[in-house]
């Protein structure tokens, strides 16, 4: 009887020990850690790439991710570059026709709670907290190659412009670059249809040793720690563009000029709601 005992206690704690074992290893494999670099280009109204290339990179396990470009550090190369400061805090740098900011624009998402919190350079940084956009995607059959992995194609849209994206499921995380997400594995690169908002892979790395510590947004002393919603800034957003057609319509007439028409999102802003 006390032999039987004895090999009870010893298999139940066998098996607490595999049971343990057992979560451990799911929990460092949920949290293991990514980092994707990207080349970021945006150039609203050119029809093309055309603007400045800037680096960005993507950081994420599998609850969490936070992407950045238009950061200063990440384009210390540059030399071109001239410095532009708020009440006396360093904020921006001119980087070949482009600004860069101490801490970037910006996106972090939360799968757990299902919410993007991005900022945006609107006369000063805003932040802006909202649901996860859905975005419809349509899963296509072509594929590619980028870096090494087969790159599967889909198609979807977003605020106004339609997207391609190409993602790979050896990474099964829903993630992309910027604010692009919901698709069955990591995004490598994307593009909307006249390529005005253009996402290039450079390099992976997965697992990563990377220290940085996925974090909600990084914020100057001197900004507001509030969030706004995405009504908020598309009101903004739509705001500025009201006035300025008034004011180009005063000008026009001042100087006995043609009415000018209105200039539409999609020549303005990357999101055209």
């Amino acid at each position: 009887m006390l032999y039987y005992l004895i090999t009870k206690i010893k298999a139940m704690k066998y098996i607490v020990f595999l049971l343990i074992l057992i979560f451990n290893n799911l929990n460092s494999s949920s949290q293991e850690k990514g980092i994707v670099y990207y080349g970021h280009i945006e150039s609203p109204g050119m029809r093309s790439a055309a603007g400045p290339d800037l680096n960005a990179y993507l950081l994420f396990n599998n609850d969490k991710s936070y992407y950045v470009t238009a950061k200063d550090s990440l384009e210390n190369e540059i030399k071109d570059k001239s410095l532009f400061s708020e009440n006396n805090e360093p904020t921006a740098i001119h980087v070949g026709g482009s600004r860069t900011y101490r801490y970037g624009k910006q996106v972090f998402y939360n799968r757990i709670k299902d919410s993007l919190w991005w900022n945006q350079r609107f006369k000063g940084n805003i932040y802006i907290a909202e649901k996860r956009p859905l975005i419809n995607w349509k899963l296509e059959n072509e594929t590619k190659k980028i870096g090494g992995f087969t790159a599967h194609k889909a198609t979807g849209g977003f605020r106004g412009r339609n997207y391609t994206a190409w993602y790979i499921l050896e990474i099964p995380v829903p993630y992309g670059p910027w604010k692009l997400q919901g698709l069955p594995g990591l995004i490598l690169e994307a593009y909307d249809e006249r390529k005005e908002m253009y996402l290039y892979f450079k390099s992976l790395e997965y697992p990563s040793k990377n220290k940085e510590i996925i974090s909600q947004l990084k914020r100057l002393k001197s900004d507001s720690n509030g969030w706004q919603t995405i009504k908020d800034f598309e009101k903004m957003l739509r705001t500025s563009i009201e006035r300025a057609h008034n004011n180009n319509i005063i000008n026009a007439e001042k100087y006995g000029m043609k009415k000018p028409k209105k200039r539409v999102f999609s020549d303005i802003y990357i999101e055209s709601f």
